[in-house]
């Protein structure tokens, strides 16, 4: 029985008391048995106002049992926030059982407001490590957009340089031809001033060939007498034969024991003989410097004699 019911008891037995003796008492004793009884209507009006306002916090903590229990309930499924300590016992009026519910409910709270406050913290963590990269981003796509065009600026002038480069080269390829050219040129050139010539015969061997003449002396009647052998002033090279003056530094002679005489414009001087006689020599003949010996002529004649 709720501990309600007992007053209410008590003031029904109290007012039958009263209007049972009521018939048996006096003006001044029914007087007061009025106000008695007066007083036990004000009390029978205010002990339904607290049954009604009893009913309606009843009807109250229905609701947020209910409430609570979906809360508690949408709360337990959050992972992590565990659970108290379980009552080993109901509470016989089961306010105990409500009031450990709420404090388990409380807690449950609580733990979801730390979680959330730490959801929150980190989240705010993100937000500013997101801020931090997005300025990162900003900086580094500045940089990247910076060296994209500095390569844009480094391949033209790759470029450039590569056109250069390729009129340099057609340049260098057109120099080393024409320097192929000279050096074949000035070989060619070198080889043809390095030619040489002699011939060697006795005199009559030499007037039939051409290669040397007589001239001056006194003109008798007979013959011309004193005529000195000089070289022919236009040279047949098919007679002579051909020599490298760089090469050749020797003249072999046929016979190295005959005498034999230059009558061409080389100076014995700048020679080299086995046996000198004046204008005469013995073999074999040597030159010692090419350059010295051949400058009068490139052509030599050798008359045996």
């Amino acid at each position: 029985m709720s501990p309600f019911h007992y007053p209410i008891m008590r003031t029904r037995s109290f007012v039958l008391l009263t209007l049972a003796t009521a018939a048996c008492m006096s003006p001044r004793e029914r007087q007061r048995a009025d106000s008695a009884q007066a007083l036990a209507s004000r009390q029978r009006v205010l002990m339904d106002q607290l049954v009604a306002q009893r009913d309606s916090v009843s009807r109250v903590l229905v609701d947020a049992d209910l409430f609570i229990g979906k809360i508690d309930s949408s709360i337990s499924r959050v992972k992590g926030l565990g659970t108290g300590p379980r009552a080993k016992r109901a509470s016989e009026s089961g306010l105990e059982d409500q009031l450990r519910a709420r404090k388990e409910m409380l807690r449950k709270v609580d733990a979801l407001v730390t979680r959330a406050r730490e959801t929150a913290r980190q989240v705010a963590e993100l937000k500013d490590r997101e801020a931090q990269l997005l300025a990162e981003n900003g900086k580094l796509r500045d940089s990247l957009n910076i060296d994209a065009l500095r390569i844009v600026e480094l391949s033209a002038s790759i470029e450039k340089q590569a056109q250069m480069i390729a009129m340099l080269e057609a340049r260098v390829d057109g120099l080393n031809r024409e320097l192929v050219e000279a050096r074949e040129a000035v070989t060619k050139a070198y080889a043809v001033a390095s030619r040489a010539y002699y011939v060697i015969g006795s005199e009559d061997e030499l007037l039939k060939k051409g290669v040397v003449v007589k001239e001056g002396g006194a003109n008798l009647l007979v013959a011309r007498v004193g005529r000195t052998l000089v070289p022919a002033r236009d040279m047949n090279k098919d007679v002579f034969t051909l020599i490298d003056m760089r090469e050749v530094h020797q003249i072999a002679l046929p016979d190295s024991s005959r005498r034999y005489q230059i009558v061409s414009r080389q100076n014995l001087d700048d020679a080299k003989v086995g046996v000198r006689e004046g204008a005469y020599f013995r073999g074999p003949l040597e030159i010692p410097e090419a350059d010295r010996f051949w400058a009068a002529s490139k052509y030599l004649i050798i008359v045996q004699r």
